[in-house]
């Protein structure tokens, strides 16, 4: 029967281990100078070498002739395998967690080595155990016979009890420096006559993400894959990942403004079965390439010379900060793929990009106006923020800064915000939490409009906020910050449209930023404001075409359009 790689090439001896040379000269140190303690707990990553580690050790301090930390593999401890050796009890806490198997060690401690000098426990996984097994295991552990050496290992030793944690000597293991786990593959691959490309060993290294026994997991599927010779093509496809090339390649029309051809690729790689998270992580990792390929001597700058021509540092860390944050939802949201189109939607930033286009073409005069008149706009400004505040109207108390440095007249400000507290009110009165759940399950429909030439730029905005109340007739939408809000309530008219071809419903909508919302909720949940449904006395249209007739200060329009004093 054959045998996994990584079971056959598991460490034997310490100078098999990889990349852990501190935790293992002092273990050695702790057997030359017999100063071994009764409990040592190894954390780490996965596959990092903490059961080996655990092993070898077991092995060596009952080793009869050791020679400066190192084995014989001569005598009767040696020459057995831990699973014959009656001296080395091993027990996997995930499987075995409960206060009965813990009570059966605490019965067998006194019992005396077969063999050895020492009877070993392994307890791997050892978060796993429950509270009342580490409460059994706690007296034993701190006053162990002579005889015994308790051996922990865990991946989260943040979830072991710190009473546990202070009775042993902690280990904490780190993450296999890519040189280390390279030398590892190629001597596997000359032992076992395996032809492979080097670059292909490099790009397993480094997918292996400092876990060797994740890279020689993924070299044995590649092994299979591979016809001939083993190349770095193989590794992408068993991997479901993409190459540097393919990224840059991508990046390209990112940066084009190519939106229909990005879509396109994620397409492609989506039906080759490629891995939309790895992909996802590949490209943050370009980017961070890119970025110190401008500042440190990062190899194999020729990749990256021409994307770093295009853009700026600032956008791709931007970028980064886009990736990063869907990444995190692509892993709690079934269709990851969508999520990756969005976050290229954002990175494209296609809207804005008209928007601008639309302020800089409709408010040229204005702006240079303003730019010449800043400091009496701001006294102005500074004047109304004034007597707005003295103003004991909750209307006026509910007007956001951004508006509050519109010169605009205060019955229009106060039919805005009567405007958006009557929807809201309205959505509240006759809210329906299962209406809720079931459109935002569908709300992805609207995903089939973010190329439509007419709807993209409301399908985006659309997508870009979040769901937060149904009713029959409304629906509230909330967005991070006031000026997407603003956006939005600017192209009610057409989303509204949009939402309505989407679901077949004359739905009304509004939308009020983040801070606005957890308000609401708080009022709505603890019943300290009563919402009952009114007539709508305004009309959002009517008040847009006097704001964009408004002689004062020429400005177009008070969502969006804004011209800021800087």
């Amino acid at each position: 029967m054959y045998q996994a790689l990584y079971r056959k090439y598991r460490p034997k001896t310490f100078d098999d281990v990889a990349g852990q040379e501190i935790i293992i000269r002092t273990l050695k140190n702790a057997v030359i100078n017999d100063k071994i303690s009764h409990a040592y707990l190894f954390a780490g990553p996965r596959g990092c070498g903490k059961t080996s580690i655990a092993k070898i050790f077991a092995k060596l301090v009952n080793c009869k002739d050791s020679v400066d930390g190192m084995p014989c593999n001569k005598c009767v401890c040696c020459t057995q395998s831990n699973e014959q050796n009656m001296d080395v009890i091993e027990m996997d806490a995930a499987s075995n967690n409960g206060v009965d198997e813990i009570r059966e060690i605490n019965n067998k401690v006194n019992l005396v080595p077969s063999l050895g000098k020492y009877k070993i426990y392994i307890i791997d996984e050892v978060h796993m155990l429950t509270i009342g097994a580490f409460n059994a295991l706690l007296k034993t552990l701190e006053e162990p016979p002579s005889h015994v050496i308790f051996i922990l290992a865990t991946t989260d030793p943040h979830k072991v009890p710190v009473t546990i944690l202070s009775r042993c000597q902690r280990f904490d293991l780190k993450k296999i420096p890519l040189e280390n786990i390279y030398n590892r593959l190629k001597y596997i691959c000359d032992n076992e006559k395996i032809a492979i490309e080097d670059d292909a060993i490099w790009e397993i290294a480094r997918l292996g993400d400092g876990g060797l026994r994740d890279a020689i997991g993924i070299l044995d599927q590649v092994v299979s894959y591979a016809v001939d010779i083993v190349t770095l093509d193989d590794v992408h496809e068993v991997n479901g990942t993409i190459s540097q090339e393919k990224v840059l390649n991508l990046m390209k029309n990112v940066i084009k403004k190519n939106l229909t051809q990005v879509i396109n690729t994620i397409t492609e790689y989506n039906n080759k079965g490629k891995s939309i998270i790895k992909i996802t992580e590949e490209i943050i990792l370009f980017l961070r390439n890119a970025i110190l390929a401008n500042t440190t001597s990062l190899e194999d700058k020729n990749i990256y010379r021409e994307i770093n021509e295009d853009i700026s540092t600032e956008e791709m860390l931007n970028y980064i900060s886009i990736l990063n944050d869907s990444l995190l939802d692509m892993k709690k949201f079934s269709n990851p793929k969508m999520i990756l189109e969005l976050a290229f939607i954002k990175m494209l930033n296609k809207f804005d990009n008209q928007l601008e286009n639309k302020i800089v073409t409709e408010q040229t005069v204005a702006t240079k106006i303003i730019t010449q008149e800043i400091k009496q706009s701001e006294n102005i400004s500074k004047k109304i923020e004034i007597e707005l505040k003295n103003s004991n109207t909750v209307e006026n108390k509910n007007i956001s800064p951004e508006i509050n440095k519109k010169l605009i007249d205060s019955d229009l400000l106060e039919k805005l915000n009567k405007f958006v507290e009557i929807r809201v009110n309205n959505t509240l009165s006759k809210f329906s939490k299962k209406d809720t759940i079931e459109l935002k399950n569908n709300l992805n429909r609207i995903m089939d409009y973010v190329m439509d030439e007419k709807y993209n730029i409301y399908a985006t905005m659309v997508l870009d906020g979040e769901l937060k109340a149904v009713s029959d007739e409304y629906l509230i939408f909330s967005y991070k910050t006031e000026h997407l809000s603003n956006l939005f309530n600017e192209n009610i008219i057409n989303i509204e449209s949009l939402i309505n071809l989407v679901f077949n419903k004359p739905y009304k909508v509004v939308a009020v930023d983040s801070d606005k919302w957890n308000i609401i909720k708080e009022n709505f949940n603890s019943k300290k404001q009563k919402y009952e449904y009114q007539k709508e006395i305004y009309s959002i249209n009517d008040i847009l075409s006097k704001l964009n007739n408004e002689p004062v200060d020429d400005m177009k329009s008070l969502f969006g359009e804004i011209v800021e004093y800087n």
